[in-house]
C-alpha cells in the first residue's frame, strides 16, 4: 500500500513538473517579449502589493496554525450537496487547470485573437510561478495531510491555482467576472479543508501565494522597463472594478 501511494504521488509531482516545464519550452520558444514578460512577473513578486499579499497571508497562516485541531475538519459541512461540489471543484481546481490554460493560449493562437491569447499567455505565466512555489514547498516543508495520505499538505496548491485565476481574470474582465471567482476560490479553500486534504493555514498560504503571482501576472506586460520602480494597486468600480498599477 505505502508502494502505491508513493508511486501515485510521484505520477502527481512528475505531472505538475510536466506542466512546468512545457510552460517554460512554449515561453523560450514564443520570443522575446514573452520572455521578458515571464521574468518581469518574477521580479514583480518582489513589489509592494505582492508582497502584502504574501505577508498578510503569512501571518493568517501562522495564527490557524498555532490554533487549528491537529486532526484537520474533515466533514465539517454537511454531505450534501457539498460532497459532489467538492467533487467538481477538485477537477476543475486540479489537473484540469493548467490544461485549461494552456488550451485557452492555444485557442486564442490558432483563432488569431489577442485577447484570448493574452488571457491564455497570463494565466499560465502566474501559473507557472504558482505552482513553481507550491511544489517547492510542498517538497520542503513535509506537512501531513490531515487524512495522512501523504506529507504534501503546505500550502494548497487548489487554493493556489484558483486564486492566481481569480486574480489574472478579474484584472481582465473586472469585477463583473472576478467576484463570482473569488466565491468560487474562497469555495476551494473551504472544499480543502473539508475533503480533509488541507488545514485552514494551508489553504490560506495557497491563497495568498496565487494571488499574489496572479497579480504580478496581470500587470507584467503593461508596465515600463526603468530601473527602482514600484507600483500601487486600486480597485475602482467605476471601470468594472480593474486591478490599476500605478508606477512611480
Amino acid at each position: 500500500m505505502k508502494l502505491l501511494l508513493q508511486l501515485r504521488n510521484f505520477t502527481r509531482s512528475r505531472f505538475l513538473v510536466a506542466v512546468v516545464l512545457t510552460t517554460v519550452i512554449v515561453t523560450v520558444a514564443s520570443g522575446q517579449d514573452l520572455i521578458e514578460n515571464t521574468l518581469r512577473t518574477g521580479e514583480n513578486l518582489f513589489t509592494p502589493v505582492p508582497v502584502s499579499v504574501l505577508a498578510s497571508g503569512s501571518l493568517a497562516s501562522f495564527c490557524l496554525f498555532k490554533t487549528e485541531d491537529p486532526s484537520g475538519y474533515r466533514g465539517s459541512l454537511p454531505e450534501r450537496p457539498f460532497r459532489t461540489f467538492d467533487k467538481i471543484d477538485n477537477v476543475i481546481f486540479g489537473k484540469a487547470l493548467p490544461l485549461s490554460a494552456a488550451a485557452l493560449w492555444a485557442a486564442g493562437v490558432m483563432a488569431d485573437s489577442d485577447q484570448i491569447e493574452n488571457t491564455g499567455e497570463e494565466l499560465c505565466r502566474g501559473l507557472l510561478y504558482t505552482y513553481g512555489i507550491v511544489q517547492t514547498l510542498k517538497l520542503t516543508s513535509g506537512r501531513l495531510r490531515p487524512d495522512s495520505s501523504n506529507n504534501r499538505s503546505f500550502p494548497s496548491a487548489h487554493a493556489a491555482g484558483a486564486s492566481c485565476v481569480t486574480a489574472v481574470l478579474w484584472h481582465r474582465y473586472g469585477a463583473g467576472v472576478g467576484v463570482p471567482l473569488s466565491a468560487l476560490a474562497l469555495y476551494t479553500c473551504v472544499s480543502r479543508v473539508n475533503l480533509g486534504k488541507h488545514f485552514p493555514s494551508d489553504v490560506v498560504f495557497g491563497a495568498a501565494v496565487g494571488a499574489a503571482c496572479g497579480i504580478a501576472s496581470a500587470v507584467a506586460d503593461n508596465q515600463g522597463t526603468g530601473d527602482g520602480f514600484s507600483f500601487s494597486l486600486s480597485v475602482d468600480i467605476d471601470i468594472e472594478g480593474r486591478i490599476t498599477p500605478g508606477l512611480w
